[in-house]
């Protein structure tokens, strides 16, 4: 089955190799990465920046603090610090005080 574009559906974005479960060659980027991005008219960037998207956009969704945290393998202070400048309402700012309470 192929999707827009001609290329065809599949469960990972960019398919493990070599048996693997996780992408961990640099080569992906150069030979994967880049051409998407360029064939989506997006900007080129690291393949590492993917986590400060998902990070980001999991902030701003509203999702919990410390399930991101986890997601991303870090500390719940460790998350705040570096993405707190995506969490903008006064109610995500109320929330976020509970989390002071209970650590």
């Amino acid at each position: 089955m192929s999707s827009r574009g001609g290329y065809p559906e599949r469960s990972y974005v960019f398919s493990p190799s070599k048996g693997g479960m996780w992408i961990q060659e640099p080569s992906v980027t150069i030979r994967h990465l880049k051409p998407v991005l360029q064939a989506l008219g997006i900007r080129e960037r690291r393949q590492y920046d993917t986590r400060h998207t998902y990070a980001t956009m999991c902030l701003m969704s509203g999702m919990n603090p410390a399930f991101i945290a986890s997601q991303l393998g870090h500390s719940v202070d460790m998350l705040l610090s570096t993405y707190a400048k995506w969490i903008s309402s006064t109610s995500d700012w109320r929330e976020l005080d509970k989390l002071a309470v209970r650590v």
